[in-house]
């Protein structure tokens, strides 16, 4: 989620980044993303010749890294990870520790790193924008600066420079855990079911056709099978394992023929794991089967009733089972674009490899939950071999 505090300023930053997760912003964004992944393929060492071996968390963390900067926040951004942001980024992200999320302040070695980074990635970033004002970059895709750029407040004030600036880093963070712990737990499902890695490829084929052209922002809603991938992995592996709200209303729930009261000074704790693996709503919960949301009636929606919350049209939610971005005002509002990154990764991936585990079993490791966010546990080693070209 989008922080609503960036640099000590309150306001809805949600309200400025559903600007930049337009329709149309989409829609170029899996032209770049594509293009990432087809780069890193062709200049990592560790997918050279026929067949090899990788660590998936790792390799996918560089993949939805470097995907989401260039399609969300532009050219210069992305070039910064083949140099300076790589240390500060790691930096920074070791702020997601247990510890920080009721001691955020905590003078700690990590915490004073952390602060460092983000004082450098801040000036990063403004001098990334100031270059973009004065004319000296050319505008070659929608990405979120210059939306944020061109935005103002309800009072025609301009976003100042260094307001952007953490905003762009607050969404760095947002989808970089839960997108990466994704896409890895795919390929990891992926390599103990071979059999729906060739139905992926099929199914592009038979949609797509046998050359399998460049994919396009329209193809992905024909991409069934793709979806449904993504919809069951996010259904057993949801990267974010709790989401808490404050209570602002006294509320009365009824368990087990009681009747208990929630003060206002309480908070309130879900877990999507819980209801996502519950027998009652996804017969066989434990087993990874994408083809489970084939029909209509075969299981649960995340779907219902449709509202805008100011970035896009998603589904409340509020009654499904099925919570891997949250549901109400509060819903994640990257969910439009994870669904993109991560199918349009998938897509490209599949066409190129096939998958499989190191002792040949339909075995998947274990998930690590030490951290804030929902991680395959190490190791976490496939062999992959790279298909005849197509």
């Amino acid at each position: 989620m989008i922080t609503k505090r960036s640099c000590g300023k309150s306001y809805s930053s949600a309200q400025f980044v559903k600007f930049g997760l337009t329709s149309e912003a989409l829609r170029s964004y899996v032209e770049l993303i594509t293009a990432e992944v087809e780069d890193y393929i062709k200049r990592t060492p560790i997918f050279k010749g026929q067949s090899g071996k990788f660590d998936v968390p790792t390799t996918m963390a560089q993949v939805t890294i470097f995907t989401a900067s260039r399609s969300l926040q532009g050219k210069e951004v992305r070039q910064k990870f083949d140099a300076s942001f790589a240390d500060l980024y790691h930096d920074l992200d070791m702020g997601f520790v247990p510890i920080n999320f009721k001691l955020s302040r905590a003078p700690l070695p990590h915490n004073r790193r952390r602060d460092a980074a983000h004082k450098k990635m801040v000036e990063v970033y403004t001098e990334i924008i100031r270059a973009r004002r004065e004319g000296k970059v050319e505008k070659d895709s929608e990405d979120m600066i210059w939306n944020l750029m061109a935005s103002t407040y309800k009072n025609g004030t301009p976003l100042p420079d260094e307001e952007i600036a953490c905003i762009m880093i607050a969404l760095l963070m947002a989808g970089q855990h839960s997108s990466s712990s994704t896409i890895s737990w795919i390929i990891l499902r992926l390599a103990s079911r071979p059999d729906i890695t060739e139905e992926l490829l099929q199914e592009q084929r038979n949609v797509l056709g046998d050359d399998l052209p460049a994919i396009r922002h329209e193809d992905l809603a024909k991409l069934k099978l793709h979806a449904q991938v993504v919809k069951e992995t996010l259904r057993l592996h949801a990267p974010i394992h709790s989401i808490m709200r404050k209570v602002k209303s006294t509320l009365q729930i009824q368990s087990d023929g009681k009747v208990f009261t929630i003060p206002t000074s309480h908070d309130l704790l879900a877990s999507p794991g819980v209801t996502a693996t519950c027998e009652e709503h996804f017969p066989n919960a434990e087993m990874w089967e994408p083809h489970r949301w084939d029909g209509e009636n075969d299981a649960p929606e995340d779907g219902g009733e449709q509202i805008d919350y100011g970035y896009g049209m998603v589904s409340k939610g509020t009654n499904s089972p099925y919570l891997p971005f949250g549901a109400g005002r509060h819903r994640c509002i990257g969910e439009q674009f994870a669904y993109v990154q991560l199918q349009t990764i998938l897509a490209n991936m599949v066409r190129v490899f096939k998958f499989r585990n190191l002792d040949g079993s339909a075995n998947v490791v274990g998930t690590d939950y030490s951290s804030l966010f929902s991680q395959p546990m190490r190791p976490a080693v496939v062999e992959w071999e790279r298909r005849e070209k197509h």
